[in-house]
C-alpha cells in the first residue's frame, strides 16, 4: 500500500513536469498592463515558457526589460517583437535583447525582404502572424497566398498556426450578453419607424450585416492559417494577448524541457512539438475579459470592418455620417431593447421630425 502511495505521487509529479507549454504572442506596453499582472497570468496558466512580443512602435525593448526585471525562475522569457512590414506583421524571436538594437526592423512599413534578409544576418526566428487575419496586417491579405508561399521557402518563415484572439473571436463578439445587447439595438435602430424617417437605419444596416459576415469568416481565416501552417517550415502558436486575462490561452506544447532560450527556438525552428493550439490544460481555453476590454476590442473591429465608407454610388459627407454615427452610438447606450425605446419616445426633438413621426402614423 506504501508502495503504491509512492508512485502514485510519482506518477502525478512526472504528468506535471511532462507539459511544456508556451505562449509565443503576448503585447505588454500597448495596453499600459503591469509586469506584475502579466507574470501572475503567465504562472495562473502554468507556462513553462513566453515570448513578449511587443509592436515596434510600443517600444518593444522596454517592454522586455520591464519583465525581465520581475521574472519569475520558473518561466523562461523570450525576447520577441511585433514588426510593422510592407506585408503586415512579422513576429521576430531572438534568445537575448540584441535583436532591439536592430532599430531597422522598429521602422514603420519596412520592406518585408529587407526586414527577412537582417533577420537572416543576425541570427533570428521570423514567423508571420496571423496569416489570413485583417487586410492591413496580415501577410496573404497583404502579399496573397502565393507570394506568401514564395517568402516562407526563400527566407524559411514559420507561420503563426494558431492566432488566440482571431480564433476566439466568435466567442468574444458573439457569445456575450454585453455585445448581444450591441448587436440587438442595431437590429431595434435598423427596423425602428422613427430611425428610418432619420435615414439612421441605412448607417446601422451596414454594420449589423457586416458583424454577421465577420462571424461567418472568422472560422474560416484560423482553419485557412493552420492549412498553411502544415506547408510551412516551422509554426507558433500565441495568445495575442493583450490583456493578462488571455495570456496562455494558446499554446504550443514541447516533447521536453529546453535548456535555454536558444535551445527553445532550436526546438520550434525544429518542430519538436506535441501539441498546438488553443489551451487545453486551462479550465479557460477561450480567453475570457470584461467589458472594457471587450468594447475596446469591439471599438477596434468597427474601425477596420464595421463603420467604413460605403460606396452608394455618391460620396458621403463626413459630418453627416459622424452625426448618425453618435445618433447610433446614443441610442445604443442601454442593453435593453424596450428601455432603447422608452429613451427614443423622451428624447426631445425638432418640430419637423414630430411632424414626419405623425406622417407615418398617418399612413398606417
Amino acid at each position: 500500500m506504501q508502495q503504491k502511495g509512492y508512485l502514485k505521487r510519482k506518477t502525478q509529479k512526472y504528468s506535471m513536469k511532462q507539459r511544456i507549454i508556451a505562449d509565443l504572442h503576448t503585447h505588454l506596453n500597448e495596453k499600459k498592463i503591469k509586469p506584475i499582472d502579466w507574470w501572475n497570468a503567465a504562472k495562473e496558466k502554468k507556462l513553462s515558457v513566453i515570448a513578449i512580443t511587443e509592436h515596434s512602435n510600443y517600444k518593444p525593448k522596454e517592454a522586455y526589460l520591464k519583465l525581465k526585471e520581475t521574472q519569475p525562475k520558473e518561466i523562461m522569457l523570450i525576447a520577441g517583437m511585433e514588426a510593422r512590414t510592407s506585408a503586415g506583421d512579422l513576429l521576430i524571436f531572438c534568445e537575448d535583447e540584441k535583436m532591439y538594437d536592430i532599430l531597422e526592423l522598429q521602422e514603420k512599413n519596412i520592406n518585408i525582404e529587407k526586414a527577412l534578409n537582417i533577420a537572416k544576418e543576425n541570427n533570428l526566428l521570423c514567423c508571420f502572424p496571423h496569416p489570413y487575419g485583417y487586410k492591413s496586417d496580415s501577410v496573404c491579405e497583404v502579399l496573397g497566398e502565393e507570394k506568401t508561399k514564395l517568402l516562407l521557402k526563400q527566407f524559411k518563415v514559420g507561420i503563426e498556426y494558431y492566432n488566440g484572439m482571431l480564433a476566439s473571436a466568435n466567442e468574444l463578439l458573439f457569445g456575450r450578453k454585453f455585445v448581444k445587447g450591441f448587436y440587438n439595438a442595431l437590429d431595434f435602430v435598423g427596423k425602428n419607424k422613427a430611425t428610418k424617417a432619420l435615414f439612421i437605419d441605412k448607417t446601422t444596416n451596414y454594420p449589423q450585416k457586416k458583424l454577421e459576415k465577420l462571424a461567418q469568416s472568422t472560422f474560416e481565416k484560423v482553419r485557412k492559417g493552420m492549412l498553411l501552417g502544415e506547408k510551412a517550415n516551422f509554426v507558433t502558436v500565441g495568445s495575442d494577448a493583450h490583456y493578462p486575462t488571455a495570456i496562455g490561452s494558446s499554446i504550443i506544447e514541447l516533447k521536453r524541457k529546453p535548456k535555454n532560450e536558444k535551445d527553445f527556438l532550436y526546438m520550434i525552428k525544429n518542430k519538436e512539438t506535441l501539441w498546438k493550439g488553443p489551451n487545453i490544460y486551462s479550465k479557460n481555453p477561450i480567453d475570457i475579459i470584461g467589458k472594457k476590454e471587450m468594447f475596446e476590442g469591439l471599438t477596434y473591429l468597427a474601425k477596420k470592418t464595421v463603420f467604413k465608407k460605403r460606396d452608394l454610388g455618391k460620396k458621403i459627407n463626413k459630418k453627416w455620417l459622424s452625426k448618425r454615427i453618435k445618433t447610433i452610438k446614443r441610442i445604443t447606450r442601454k442593453q435593453n431593447i424596450a428601455k432603447i425605446g422608452q429613451k427614443i419616445k423622451k428624447i426631445k426633438i425638432k418640430k419637423r421630425i414630430l411632424n414626419l413621426k405623425d406622417k407615418l402614423v398617418l399612413r398606417k
